[in-house]
C-alpha cells in the first residue's frame, strides 16, 4: 500500500513569505514527490498532520484541496491495480498530473500533424515523408482496435507498455522486420513529441524504450557483375529501359527520386566536361557529378525519345523499377537483390571508391551533408585492400 505525506520547504519561501506545500508518494521503497500548488505560512503549517493549523477560510480551503488530492490518489494506486498495472509512486504521480489535461486524442493529433506536413510538401517537406506519416497513422490505429477495440485513445494514456504492445504488433502481425519497426515508432514518437510542445503530456514515453537500428549491408554490384547487365542485350524494351535507368544510377549515384525528376535543365557542359548539377530531393544539398562516358552514352540514346515533357529518361514508378528489376536479375544471373538503391550503393563502391576517388569527392557527388553519411554506403573492396597492400609490400623487398 502506498503512503502519502504532506510536507513543506521552510528554507524555501516564496515571495510573499509562505512555503510551498509538496506532497510525497511512497509506494513499496521507492518515493516520488510534485508540489501541489498550494502554500502555507511556515508557522501555521503542523508537520505531524500535514495539514495547516487555523480556522480562517484560507487554511480551511487548503486543507480541503489536501484532502481531496489524497482521495484522489488514492483512488488513482487502486484504478492502476484493477488495470493489472504496475503500481509506482511515479505513475501514481502522473496520473494525478494529467487529470485536468485535456482529453486529446493521438490519433487527432497525428491527423494534425500530417496535415501540416501535407501543407509544407515541396516546400520543407518531402512528398515520400508526408506519405510515411499517412502509413505510420494507419498502422496505430490498426492496432488500436486490433488490440484495444478504440478508434483513438488519448494521447496522455500512451505509454511504454502500451508502445512495448504495438512494437511487438508491428513485428508478428504485419511481419516488419526490427528497423522498419524502429522507424514506424519513431514516426509515432514526433507526435508524442508534439504532444509535449502542446504541454498535453510532460514527456514522451518513447524515451523510455530502448530503439536501435541494426545495421544492414544492402549490397552492391561488383565490377564483373556491372559489366554483365550493361552487356545483356534484352529481347523485351521496357526491360532495357529499365536496364538502362539502373545503370544511369550506378554511373551516376543518384537516387530514384532524383533521377526520376532529371531534366535537361540539370544537365551542363563546362569546359567540354557535361555535369549533373542538381539539389537532392530529400536533402536539398547540391549534387556535382561530371558524367562518365557510359553514362552519356545511356542520355544519347534516349536523346528525343521523352521529347515535350523535359525528360531525359524514360523513369517508371519505383515499385515497377523494382519488380522489372528482379526480372532482370534472373535473366542475367545475377544472385543479388537488384534494387534502384542498389545502384546508389554500386556507385559509392565499385564506380568510385574501388578506383580510388577520395570519399571527400564522392560524398559531394552523392549530395551527403557530411562524410558520415557518405561512410554508410562505402564498402572497403577486397581489390581495393589488395592493390593497397602490394604497395605496403614492396617496402619490405
Amino acid at each position: 500500500m502506498e503512503s502519502i505525506l504532506f510536507f513543506i520547504k521552510r528554507k524555501k519561501l516564496l515571495k510573499d513569505g509562505t512555503a510551498s506545500i509538496f506532497v510525497r508518494v511512497t509506494f513499496g521503497k521507492l518515493s516520488a514527490e510534485i508540489a501541489t500548488g498550494k502554500s502555507v505560512l511556515p508557522s501555521q503549517w503542523m508537520a505531524t498532520k500535514g495539514r495547516a493549523k487555523g480556522n480562517t477560510l484560507k487554511t480551511k480551503q487548503v486543507n480541503a484541496f489536501l484532502d481531496q488530492m489524497e482521495y484522489t490518489l488514492h483512488d488513482l494506486t487502486l484504478q492502476i491495480q484493477r488495470e493489472g498495472k504496475q503500481v509506482s509512486a511515479k505513475e501514481i504521480l502522473n496520473r494525478y498530473k494529467n487529470l485536468n489535461v485535456p482529453k486529446v486524442g493521438v490519433l487527432a493529433l497525428y491527423a494534425e500533424h500530417n496535415q501540416e506536413q501535407k501543407e509544407l510538401v515541396g516546400i520543407s517537406v518531402a512528398l515520400g515523408t508526408y506519405k510515411r506519416h499517412e502509413t505510420s497513422m494507419k498502422l496505430f490505429q490498426e492496432f488500436l482496435m486490433f488490440k484495444y477495440k478504440a478508434k483513438d485513445i488519448p494521447v496522455n494514456e500512451v505509454d511504454v507498455d502500451m508502445l512495448k504492445k504495438y512494437q511487438h504488433y508491428l513485428m508478428t502481425v504485419r511481419h516488419n522486420n526490427n528497423n522498419t519497426t524502429v522507424k514506424y515508432l519513431r514516426n509515432l514518437g514526433k507526435v508524442l513529441n508534439m504532444a509535449v510542445t502542446k504541454k498535453l503530456i510532460q514527456t514522451s514515453p518513447l524515451e523510455e524504450l530502448k530503439l536501435r537500428i541494426e545495421p544492414v549491408d544492402r549490397g552492391f554490384l561488383n565490377k564483373t557483375e556491372l559489366a554483365k547487365l550493361a552487356e545483356k542485350e534484352f529481347g523485351t524494351f521496357r526491360l532495357e529501359q529499365v536496364r538502362d535507368v539502373f545503370l544511369f544510377c550506378c554511373y551516376t549515384g543518384l537516387a530514384y527520386v532524383d533521377v526520376h525528376s532529371l531534366t535537361s535543365d540539370d544537365i551542363i557542359e563546362e569546359d567540354g566536361q557535361m555535369w549533373i548539377r542538381k539539389a537532392r530531393h530529400k536533402t536539398n544539398v547540391m549534387c556535382h557529378i561530371p558524367l562518365i562516358k557510359p553514362a552519356r552514352d545511356i542520355l544519347a540514346k534516349y536523346e528525343g525519345v521523352l521529347a515535350g515533357l523535359n525528360k531525359v529518361l524514360p523513369v517508371l514508378s519505383n515499385q515497377k523499377m523494382n519488380a522489372y528489376l528482379k526480372e532482370i536479375a534472373a535473366i542475367v544471373g545475377i544472385e543479388k537483390d537488384l534494387t534502384t538503391h542498389l545502384a546508389r550503393h554500386t556507385f559509392a563502391t565499385t564506380v568510385t571508391l574501388a578506383n580510388h576517388v577520395s570519399i571527400e569527392n564522392v560524398s559531394k557527388m552523392l549530395g551527403h551533408s557530411s562524410i558520415r553519411m557518405t561512410q554508410h554506403y562505402a564498402r572497403i573492396l577486397d581489390a581495393s585492400i589488395a592493390s593497397e597492400m602490394l604497395g605496403v609490400e614492396k617496402l619490405y623487398e
